[in-house]
């Protein structure tokens, strides 16, 4: 396509150049040609016809002639120039590909429409030229974004990465200060911050009132009135406003927010942030539901449907995880091994409804006496272990006590106004106290615990 857009070039140049030179060059020589001779017909004096009339046309001929060769010589250099200037530009506008070509066609672009600024006559045309060009490159770096954005985040099903990846990317194209993404938790109702990037302290305005207003709106791109600071690393620049955008990939179905910030009112870049929300918001936000609704099924995969902490498959790799991880940075790691006293019976006289619910009570109590970073896994029926992390060897005994007495004095309502109490025997492991880090050994030391209690009489917590 370029070898002909040259020859083109070439030719035309050739065609227009020579019938300029040689109309040019005839006309001047019929006007010293004929102007004597007009006058000799008009007059009648035979004098404007003389020989030396006929020498001096011709000699002002060739040099008429050897003047405009030159400067068509000059002129047809001046024009090769310009032509490979522009076939260049077009050659590397027609190979754009990545948005690394757009940045080598930019750096490029000024020195290929040097020729045209030489020359005063043509500023304006390369003005023009370099406005058109930039208008292309911007139409090809909007598109290249979007297929490299999309293309990154469809590789990862991580909420975390993808969330880094798009602030990331948003950061840089539209050189916003301040990104921060805010989605729906994967279990539960609440939405939680996944990333801040460029915001100083943005949780406390992150509630339930603030989603039912971002909610309530239509706009693409909300302007939201609110007291926040960018962080600019040395201090924080307060600003009153926020932007915000909501994720919804289906119909009604609302699964978080984009919220940008801007150190002050930039009317270009706000145009330029709407129309690329309007264009591929969609896309984004489906491909985050889908991640949201993948780590949802990976969380309940993990899950024990009952009482929704960790079942034995899930909890064993991260026990084996946490005590790799403790043998290397040589902190303590604890087990405590709960067993539900007369679990069976309470099945045999109420049923495995009732049953059910004493699990779940019984997990409530668990969760209100851990941290959250501790592991509650459901081994089995009746028995549940908790793996306390990185605390002193008394602490756990404190541990598993307060639970035994949490549930022992804990009524469980089963209705027609009559209440249960349950007891629990514990039995606890820790790697500090017994010297080892295998799981399987830690374990069976905290079972045997777990027997003693019980057949010492049971409600009882055994650590040593």
């Amino acid at each position: 396509m370029f070898r002909k857009s040259k020859e083109i070039f070439s030719n035309k140049a050739k065609d227009i150049f020579s019938r300029i030179f040689f109309y040019t060059n005839l006309v001047i020589f019929l006007l010293i040609f004929l102007i004597p001779i007009g006058a000799f017909l008009l007059t009648g004096h035979k004098e404007y016809i003389s020989p030396v009339h006929f020498v001096l046309v011709i000699v002002v001929g060739l040099l008429q002639i050897a003047a405009t060769r030159y400067y068509k010589n000059i002129l047809q250099q001046y024009w090769n120039k310009v032509k490979t200037s522009l076939i260049e530009l077009a050659k590397r506008l027609n190979s754009v590909k990545t948005l690394t070509d757009i940045e080598e066609v930019r750096s490029a672009k000024k020195k290929l429409l040097e020729p045209l600024l030489e020359e005063g006559n043509f500023s304006n045309l390369a003005n023009s030229l370099n406005v058109l060009v930039d208008n292309v490159l911007n139409i090809f770096e909007s598109k290249l974004f979007k297929e490299e954005l999309i293309r990154r985040l469809t590789t990862t099903l991580n909420v975390d990465r993808l969330s880094h990846i798009l602030s990331n990317s948003l950061l840089k194209n539209f050189d916003i200060p301040a990104v921060a993404i805010y989605l729906k938790a994967t279990n539960a109702n609440e939405f939680e911050l996944k990333i801040n990037k460029g915001f100083g302290e943005i949780k406390p305005i992150l509630d339930e009132t603030f989603i039912q207003k971002i909610q309530a709106k239509d706009d693409v791109l909300i302007r939201e009135s609110l007291d926040v600071s960018i962080d600019k690393g040395v201090c924080n620049l307060p600003i009153k406003e926020i932007y915000v955008h909501k994720l919804i990939p289906r119909s009604g179905k609302f699964i978080g927010v984009l919220m940008f910030g801007f150190e002050r009112h930039d009317q270009l870049k706000e145009d330029k942030l709407r129309e690329f929300l309007e264009e591929i918001e969609p896309t984004i936000a489906l491909i985050f539901e889908n991640a949201l609704e993948h780590e949802k099924s990976l969380m309940l995969a993990s899950l024990d449907p009952l009482t929704g902490v960790y079942n034995r498959r899930e909890g064993f790799k991260l026990i084996k995880k946490l005590l790799s991880k403790a043998a290397v940075e040589r902190t303590n790691i604890c087990i405590l091994i709960l067993d539900i006293d007369h679990f069976k019976k309470i099945n045999d006289t109420y049923g495995h409804e009732i049953g059910d619910l004493v699990l779940k009570e019984v997990v409530k109590i668990i969760r209100s006496s851990v941290r959250d970073r501790d592991l509650i896994i459901r081994w089995g029926g009746e028995e549940f272990l908790i793996v306390l992390n990185n605390v002193p060897p008394e602490k756990a005994k404190d541990v598993a006590e307060r639970i035994r007495v949490k549930l022992e004095n804990h009524e469980i309502s089963i209705g027609n106004n009559i209440t249960l109490k349950v007891t629990a025997s514990i039995g606890v492991a820790c790697t500090e106290l017994d010297g080892i880090h295998s799981f399987d050994e830690l374990f069976e030391i905290a079972d045997k615990r777990v027997y003693k209690a019980k057949n010492s009489g049971r409600n009882q917590v055994v650590a040593d």
